[in-house]
């Protein structure tokens, strides 16, 4: 009996410990959220302006010849898939992964292409069947305007040197703390779907002029607000994760608790049992 008492003080110590790591990593993760969070609420407002943007200059472009608007007939897709660096957030790297997958056998008969955006995507994908094009695994998490501008940039560039013929981005939705999704967006080529609009604006310089110098910015704006929401995402789902660790591990101590008050009573009961036989033997 001793024995067990002794594996269950060390089991609750074991529990305790992890209950110490999993609170702290919460907290971590709960600050974390907050200032991405805000930082995502503060950039949204100008991503969609830049939408706004957009569609009064696609209005206005009918007949204007640009490479971002150009049909294909589409033979390679990349896909871009961001997940995180680090593990430890819940179903937020496997619905991902489990997207990409659908995904990949839908499109099967096409040739793509796989550019991937944290290493929990780089170490699902490395030794599977498809093509890895590109992969970017310094970002932590952290939404670096520069970095994913630079990043962007090569998707850009990878597009208009037709080594592919459309760009997909796969990343997480962040709804609410409790709540994400994955989602998937055409990111090139720019559809001008603008049947039906008229556009009452007056462009200087040219509207070929300005749509040559803000498709950049606007597809950099549109992958920086798709990290960011992924990144704030994974900052809820790891807070979610340590708190449902958290909360196992206090169920398992109380539950260890009980079950060794329990032994110690029974040893205690024991105990009495051998002494109040003992003195009614001498007694004999």
């Amino acid at each position: 009996m001793a024995e067990t008492l002794r594996e269950l003080k060390s089991r609750i110590r074991s529990a305790k410990k992890t209950q110490q790591i999993t609170k702290t990593m919460q907290m971590v993760a709960a600050s974390r959220l907050k200032k991405s969070e805000m930082v995502f609420r503060q950039a949204k407002p100008y991503n969609e302006r830049m939408e706004i943007i957009l569609s009064h200059l696609m209005e206005s472009s009918q007949g204007v010849s640009h490479p971002f608007f150009e049909k294909r007939d589409v033979k390679t897709i990349a896909l871009v898939i961001v997940t995180s660096d680090r593990g430890l957030c819940g179903g937020y790297n496997s619905n991902i992964i489990a997207r990409a997958e659908s995904f990949l056998k839908q499109t099967r008969s096409q040739d793509i292409q796989l550019i991937l955006i944290g290493k929990k995507g780089y170490d699902y994908f490395k030794n599977r069947e498809w093509p890895i094009l590109m992969k970017f695994l310094d970002l932590s998490g952290k939404a670096d305007y520069e970095k994913i501008s630079g990043i962007t940039q090569q998707l850009i560039e990878t597009y208009l040197s037709g080594v592919v013929d459309e760009v997909q981005v796969l990343y997480t939705n962040y709804i609410s703390a409790l709540s994400n999704k994955p989602v998937m967006k055409k990111f090139l080529n720019l559809q001008q779907d603008t049947e039906g609009l008229k556009s009452d604006f007056i462009f200087e310089p040219s509207v070929e002029e300005i749509i040559d110098a803000f498709l950049g910015r606007q597809i950099t704006s549109r992958m920086y607000s798709a990290l960011l929401e992924s990144f704030t995402a994974e900052n809820s789902s790891r807070m979610v994760a340590m708190k449902s660790a958290t909360d196992s591990a206090k169920e398992m101590i109380d539950r260890l608790s009980l079950k060794g008050n329990k032994a110690r009573q029974a040893a205690i009961t024991k105990e009495i049992l051998e002494i109040v036989t003992a003195g009614e033997a001498m007694k004999d």
